[in-house]
């Protein structure tokens, strides 16, 4: 009782120099406070978020293997080379709906549970129009252009910086030739969902009352799910174009045999909010219908181009039967022959794609996994085929202020508590040698060392304790504000980033790099804010806050027993002068 007594009336007769400690301590407390605040704020946000989440993602080959993969198979670096090799291996890996309906009855480790929530598929064909003309805003202002255009040297007018008209010449303008290429590629891309939930989680679909959607319906209705009807969907911007409404009816056509066409009817009008498509192209030229009608396109124009194809190559052996057998006519017949080939490509392919939706975070990483196994099962590479999610990818775009908020945070949690733990070493050695006459006496007086050591203990413990309280209340007070200034600026920060990037040339969206977990929809990133934290400091972070007293308690108060260890209370008394 004595040492606990003696400790409680040191702290008053050294009232300067703890109150010195205890400011430090408190500086420190209140620092760390706000730090373990933001960390409890990053983890308590993400897990609010997930919770609240439900994650659609895709499965697809992973370009890079193939790319490895086809520069092994052809020991070359060359695209030239590589390309038709890639090709080739992208079709022979290529997921349809059977090989992904494989992926949607996984199950889950722990139960017969399936991982997957939902399973939602597409698929799109490109193609031209007739009776429909492409939407672009720069085709008349193009057309225009090119009328007054000459391919001599031409004059511009610039005004100086006096205000004053001067005359620029310009370079030539070089005639624009369209790659021979280009005729295969559509000028639409009919899409088509095996129901309207899939056009919800693909799309982002919604009436015209959801505020929230990025594709509405304005006009008509949605066509019934599995229709074999040749109806669709054509987006605001392009039936103003176009000057189409509902009940219109138009056509589609093979890019590449203008006699395959389709007629459509348009059932509702939609307006699309985001600035790009998937693939980069104008989401106004986007016409949706069901899933059933686009395979019945790609199976007709398989049947018409094979049959087209047949009639060639009949054309062609009858022309070689007639001819005679020499090597020149041999030449001609195979080169016939051979056209029938490029004849076969005329079909109209579909590119599908399968999106599954998960209840959880957890489950998304187990698919994630279950894939990988799945594919060593199969013999093949588990690198073969990638799962990403622009769900994730976007969420964690969203935290990524708040994250490098709590990676600052934790640094300089770690600096406070080393440069205080430094400080209070140093004071706690000052204050020791200040009262080593005292300890000379008690120790004369026949108290212990250890007893001794015990007082001091107490006696920083004591203050430290104190310090630590009323620095965590000063804390709890200042992270929300502190916390509010820092992560605005955070997120500034990044939408500035953000903004940098999109006007970047490269793929949609102007962002070059593509995320582990996938593209980043920036039109949905919703950041962290101080609104979304709210009062951060919990018990947690309390019990924390007094753990760390305790640990600064016992380092300083650990180096003043080591000092009083080491004192010889007669030579102490001896040397008092």
């Amino acid at each position: 009782m004595f040492i606990f007594k003696y400790a409680l009336k040191s702290i008053s007769r050294s009232l300067g120099r703890n109150i010195l400690i205890g400011i430090i301590v408190f500086i420190i407390a209140t620092a760390a406070c706000v730090a373990m605040s933001i960390q409890q704020a990053a983890e308590t946000a993400a897990k609010n978020r997930l919770a609240e989440m439900n994650i659609s993602a895709q499965l697809n080959i992973d370009r890079g293997y193939i790319y490895t993969k086809a520069s092994q198979n052809a020991n070359t670096t060359d695209m030239s080379v590589l390309m038709p090799e890639m090709n080739s291996l992208m079709k022979e890996y290529s997921l349809d709906l059977d090989g992904m309906e494989e992926y949607r009855d996984i199950k889950k480790s722990d139960s017969d549970e399936s991982i997957v929530k939902n399973f939602y598929y597409n698929s799109s064909i490109s193609i031209n129009g007739s009776g429909i003309e492409k939407y672009d805003l720069t085709s008349s202002s193009q057309e225009t252009t090119s009328a007054t255009e000459a391919t001599t040297t031409e004059v511009q007018k610039m005004t100086d910086p006096a205000g004053n008209e001067v005359e620029t010449p310009t370079m030539p303008q070089m005639e624009q030739q369209e790659p021979q290429q280009m005729e295969k590629n559509g000028d639409f891309t009919l899409t088509g969902y095996d129901s309207y939930a899939a056009m919800e989680v693909m799309a982002d679909f919604g009436s015209s009352e959801d505020d929230d959607k990025t594709c509405k319906i304005t006009q008509g209705s949605v066509f019934d799910d599995n229709t074999t009807d040749y109806v669709c969907l054509i987006e605001d911007n392009l039936a103003t174009f176009n000057n189409l409404s509902v009940g219109d009816k138009f056509s589609l056509v093979n890019p590449k045999n203008e006699d395959e066409t389709y007629e459509f009817e348009i059932s509702g009008i939609y307006k699309n909010s985001s600035g790009s498509s998937a693939d980069g192209t104008d989401p106004a030229n986007v016409i949706i219908t069901s899933y059933k009608v686009v395979k019945d396109i790609e199976e007709k124009s398989e049947t018409t181009n094979a049959a087209a194809s047949t009639s060639s190559d009949s054309d062609s052996k009858t022309e070689s039967t007639t001819a005679a057998t020499t090597a020149e006519t041999t030449a001609e017949t195979t080169s016939a022959s051979g056209s029938s080939d490029d004849d076969d490509s005329n079909a109209l392919i579909s590119q599908f794609t399968g999106t599954f939706v998960f209840g959880s975070v957890d489950d998304y990483n187990q698919f994630k996994e279950a894939v990988k196994n799945k594919a060593k099962e199969s013999g093949q590479d588990e690198d073969m085929y990638i799962v990403t999610s622009s769900d994730v990818a976007t969420f964690k775009a969203g935290l990524k202020p708040l994250e490098n908020l709590k990676s600052f945070a934790t640094t300089f949690l770690y600096l406070t508590l080393a440069i205080g733990a430094i400080v209070l070493i140093v004071i706690s050695v000052i204050s020791i040698r200040d009262r080593k006459y005292e300890i000379g006496a008690l120790a004369a007086m026949g108290l212990k060392k250890l007893r001794l050591s015990m007082m001091f203990m107490i006696e920083v413990l004591t203050v430290t304790l104190v310090a630590i309280l009323i620095g965590a209340v000063a804390g709890s007070v200042a992270s929300v504000p502190v916390t509010s200034y820092l992560l605005s600026a955070q997120v500034e920060q990044q939408q500035t980033a953000d903004s940098s990037k999109q006007q970047q040339p490269g793929m949609p969206g102007g962002n070059m790099e593509r995320p582990d977990d996938g593209e980043v929809d920036t039109s949905k990133v919703e950041y962290v804010t101080a609104d979304d934290i709210g009062f951060s400091v919990d018990i947690f972070v309390i019990l924390k806050m007094l753990a760390i007293g305790v640990v600064l308690a016992i380092v300083s108060g650990f180096t003043s027993i080591l000092f009083i260890l080491r004192y010889d209370p007669k030579q102490i008394l001896a040397n008092r002068d």
